[in-house]
Order: structure tokens, then sequence, then C-alpha cells
């Protein structure tokens, strides 16, 4: 397929986030889920489904309160509990509202189900489907406005074509997600292909490709990226763009939009969060709260950064207040902290991201059920100075799963060999919980692998986000960090961003500043992932040249703004300063750990506050 000739490219602007509907679904169960979609879902909207929280987790609680969290965001008035298991139904009763929620398992009746703002799909003969291919049988019935039921045997190999040009690429390997995916076209008028699991290890192998993209020198970095273009172009199978294309490609873990890149694209992660990822991107928007009223610019001249002035200029022009963290100012500690609890609408860092040398612990302990376990753990650290002690630092611990029993975490094989059970479970409770498990054995690698850290002035950043971004907002992430899209669109997306922008290898200061400058300028107001596409094609003039890779939902634009920026960034830390000064009152005197992480938060709040009431002083009415 060629390249079209820009002019002869005309996507769809006019393409508009669809409202959120009223109705959401939280399941386990995909094809109840499925059912349930057909009654719920209505034309225009987006259908809400999110998978249930897994409790399997050792941070259970904050599984739960994400979830929660996803449905305040979504603004559901009818809850639906689809095939959840009793401890879920538990968990998630302590904060749902009973009134408003419907408990749904197998067998019961789906008559009546969403009253007034159900389609009537009683009318016609239902849809009969497969065991398979979910994805396509829920978006037929759902065009076709019926019902699905499921019998044994292969599901139809097919396609549903596009209505606006749009189409949904979504891998396989997750059930849940291909419903979530079919609701996402439903809304979209977009078409759906499903296309088959790629393994965990060729993926893997294709993404380290990427990585190393120029440390192979019996090859070309131009061959390497035929090479891997053709691979992902091959595990789509002969994908027939609609005309004027776009994509949503929903991947387990590859960019499969660099192998497509004669039209503009987007990428979700199948899970677990692929329902919170789409609710976060069409939220803002829908209750017209998708203005960028505050940025954030990261500089820490690691690398050579001539864009970052200049962005902010753009954006200051546009109304947006603009925050910059530049040289020392961008130190581990301030940013790590500015990350999570600044209240920012866009966030743009550039740096050098790359995996940190670290260590290889061995562990030995017992599982619950009282076997001999023994676990390889390779560790990066994170090293931000404290604000109370010079001689004193704070450590920001990354780990990786080297080997369990001798079996290597990411060999495909895994399954067959051993039996994980309890043992991760364990061992995050006596190495983490109680600190009484010690390596039995250490030594330096040169390189931990995920690791991903950013530079800063100091020292490198290992960036965790937990559960929050920006004082609990879902802001753009833009990472002109040299290879940055690997893992920290996963990290960053799980705390919450709606969109993030990083790179597949290494790009120059002048690339860097080209595409960012480009997208947040002369395609400002198209559609995110278009404006990215657009930048890059101007930009590099080759279709092999593209290292920018965006994940959020396709439909969602950066906004200027004409609101009163230092009042809405003072409101949000006043507020935020009373939420963690409240979670201090209540804390346990006896976590040390704890008091001191919760102190640095409100200290955080309290000092940002006076600034910007200091810098910004307004007139009481």
């Amino acid at each position: 397929m060629q390249l079209l000739p820009a002019e002869q490219h005309r996507v769809e602007h006019r393409m508009k986030p669809p409202n959120l509907s009223k109705s959401l679904i939280i399941a386990e169960d995909a094809k109840l889920a499925a059912q349930v979609s057909c009654k719920l879902a209505a034309r225009g909207s987006y259908l809400p489904v999110l998978a249930g929280p897994r409790l399997s987790r050792p941070d259970a609680e904050t599984e739960v309160v994400r979830c929660n969290n996803a449905v305040a965001r979504s603004g559901a008035q009818s809850i639906y509990m689809v095939g959840l298991s009793k401890a879920a139904h538990s968990h998630l009763g302590n904060y749902l509202p009973i009134r408003r929620t419907t408990y749904i398992s197998e067998g019961s009746s789906l008559t009546g189900l969403g009253g007034e703002t159900a389609h009537d799909s009683s009318t016609s003969h239902p849809l009969t489907w497969g065991r398979d291919n979910l994805g396509i049988g829920l978006l037929k019935a759902l065009r076709e406005r019926r019902m699905i039921e499921f019998a044994t045997g292969p599901s139809p190999r097919e396609v549903v074509e596009s209505r606006t040009g749009h189409l949904v690429v979504c891998e396989q390997g997750h059930e849940l997600s291909e419903v979530i995916a079919a609701n996402y076209a439903y809304a979209l008028g977009a078409g759906l292909v499903i296309v088959p699991n790629v393994p965990t290890d060729v993926a893997d192998a294709i993404l380290e490709t990427f990585y190393s993209l120029y440390d192979h020198p019996d090859y070309s970095a131009r061959e390497l990226r035929q090479d891997l273009r053709a691979r992902l172009r091959s595990f789509c199978g002969a994908l027939s763009l609609p005309a004027s294309p776009s994509l949503t490609f929903i991947t387990n873990k590859l960019p499969f939009g660099f192998g497509y890149s004669e039209a503009p694209s987007t990428h979700l992660f199948t899970y677990p969060d692929l329902g919170m990822a789409i609710i976060n991107g069409f939220a803002s928007a829908a209750s017209n709260k998708d203005e960028t009223v505050a940025a954030v610019v990261v500089d820490p001249g690691q690398t050579p950064a001539p864009e970052i002035a200049t962005a902010a200029e753009l954006l200051a022009q546009r109304g947006t207040f603009v925050r910059g963290y530049r040289g020392p100012a961008a130190n581990v500690r301030d940013v790590s902290q500015m990350i999570e609890h600044f209240p920012y609408d866009l966030l743009i860092i550039a740096t050098h991201c790359g995996d940190a040398p670290g260590y290889r612990w061995t562990h030995e302990f017992k599982d619950a059920e009282g076997r001999t376990r023994q676990l390889v753990v390779d560790i990066a650290l994170g090293i931000a100075q404290s604000e109370d002690d010079p001689d004193v630092v704070q450590l920001t611990r990354f780990e990786r799963f080297h080997s369990l029993d001798g079996v290597l975490w990411n060999d495909p094989e895994k399954a067959k060999k051993i039996v994980v059970g309890s043992a991760i479970v364990e061992y995050m409770r006596q190495a983490h919980d109680t600190q009484e498990l010690k390596p039995i054995s250490k030594e330096t690698i040169n390189r931990v692998l995920g690791s991903a850290a950013l530079r800063m002035y100091d020292n490198n950043l290992i960036a965790l986000p937990t559960a929050a971004l920006a004082n609990y907002r879902t802001p753009i992430i833009f990472n002109n960090a040299c290879v940055s899209w690997h893992e920290l669109s996963k990290r960053f997306m799980f705390a919450n961003a709606k969109a993030y922008i990083g790179t597949l290898w290494p790009v120059t200061g002048v690339e860097a500043e080209d595409v960012l400058l480009r997208t947040i300028g002369k395609h400002f107001g198209k559609p995110l992932a278009h404006a990215l596409w657009s930048a890059q094609r101007e930009a590099y003039q080759d279709q092999l040249r593209h290292p920018y890779i965006m994940t959020g939902v396709y439909p969602q634009w950066l906004r200027g703004s004409r609101s009163d920026g230092p009042h809405e960034i003072l409101k949000s830390l006043a507020e935020g300063l009373g939420v963690w000064q409240g979670r201090l009152s209540k804390a346990d005197g006896g976590d040390e750990q704890r008091l001191r992480s919760l102190k640095s938060i409100c200290r955080f709040f309290q000092v940002e506050y006076e600034h910007m009431k200091k810098r910004w002083p307004r007139k009481e009415p």
C-alpha cells in the first residue's frame, strides 16, 4: 500500500468523542457481558465495560478503588455487575451505590434490562454465534439491533466494515477486551477486525529490536525497520483499510501502528485496564472539561531540548498556564512529586530514557503451601534527595522477575514447567510487607530490562506512578525521551493518563523539536493521533521513520483554554491539600514510613499552594 499524498488523505476531523452511556458494566464473564451490551448499548453513546478488580493481587484494595474511581469518572447512573465472583461483589459493594447497582449472573433474565434506554431487540431473531471471535459477533448484533446467543463450534471468520473510515483492530487473548472493543467500535461507527494473538516471547523480541535499533552492526537501521514493519503487518493479515482510514489498535503489547504509517493510528492495551483507558479518554470531553488549562514542561538539560521553550510559548499563546522544571529544578524528587500531585492537563518531558543498570537478587522462601521456592529478581533504583536531610536519600525500587525455580519468567512454556501458585504473593508479603525475607545472593547487572529510567538533573527517575496522576486528573503525556513508549506507556496509562505519546527508538534533539512543535503548532486542533501522524509525515517524509507512537482513544484533542489557569490550579491544590491532610490525620502512628510519605505530600501541596497564591493573588469578592 503506497503512502497517500497529504491532500488526498482526508481523515474525518469532525469525528467527535461519543457521549458516555448512563449505564456501565463491570464484568468477569465476557459472553454474558456481550449479551447485556446488546440490551444497553445505544447509537451515539459509548457503553463502558470494565474488567472486575483483580483480587488475587497483593494490592487488591487498590484495584477496587481504581474501579470505583472509573465508575465515578464515567458519570454512570446504573451499574451492572455481570458474572462477578462473590468476593468482587463484596469488595465493590463497599463503594458503589446499592440502589443503582444490579447483579447479573448466568441464567439471569435480561428481559426489561435498561428500561427506556435499552433498544428493543425482542422483535428480531437473536444472532447465533460460536464460542470465539466474540467481538465481531457482538458488533454485528449491535449494528443489527439484535440479541446474541452462543452455540458450540467455531464462529465465522469475518470482519465488520467501517461506516466512518475508522477501523478498530483488536488482538486476541482476552475475550472481555473484544467485548470492550466492539462497544468502542459501535460508538464510533467503526469497523472491527480481530487478529491472532502474538506469542509473548515473539512480541518481546520485536520490542527489543525496536529498543536496540542502532546496536546491530551487521544490519542497517533502515533494514531492521523494514523487517519490523513487514512483521507487524503480517500479524494483521490482509488488512483492508477503508478510504481515508484512521486506526485504533487494541494490542497486548506491540505498536502495530508503526506497520501502517500510511494512516493515523493510536493504541490501547487489551488487559487489564482497557475499559478504564476508554473512560478516561472520553469522560473529559463528555463533561466539557477537556481544556488544556495547565501544562508542565520538564527539561533536565541531559539532552539538547530546544523544543521545550518554544512549546511553552505556543501553549501560553492558547491560554494554557505553563509550569517549567529546567536544569537543577528538574531533579528526581521534585519531578516525581509533580507527576503525581501537581494539577496539569499536559506533561511534556525531554530527556534521555533507557534501562538502568542494577542488581540481581536471589531469594529462597516457603510459599503458603510449604513448598521451598527460589525467585530471582532484577532490581533498578531511582534515587532522590530527602527534603529534610541532605545525607538521606529516598529510593524507588523497580523489580522485574527474572526466574522462578530455575524457569525464566518470560518463558512461553512456563505454565507447563512450574506451578506459580502462591509464590509471588508470599514473596511480596515476606519481602515487602514484613521485610523478613533477605536475598541469599546478589550480583550487579548492566541492564534491568523494562526499568525505563528517565534521566533527571541529579539521578535516574524510575517513573512508577501509583493509581493517580496530576492530583487525580487524566492528563496527556508527551514524552520526548528516547525509547520511551515500551514500558512507560503502560505505566502512565495505568495511572489514568488519557493519552501517552512516546518513541520506539532514539531520536535526535532536532527530530524531537520538529515533531513536537508541528504536533502542538501547525496541526493543533486535529485529533491528537492525526496531528502526530501529520507531524511525522512532514518531519521525516519517510514511512519507515515514524518513531512516535500514541496510546489512547482516537477522538481526542489538545484544546486551548479560556479558564483562569492560576485560579484553577489554586483550587485544585487546596482540595488536594485537604484530602492528604485528612489521610495524615487518620494514619497509623506506628507506621513511620507511611507517616513520612504523607507529610512529604502535604508539604508539597502546601508549598505549591503558597507559591501560587503569592505569585497570582486574587482579590476576594
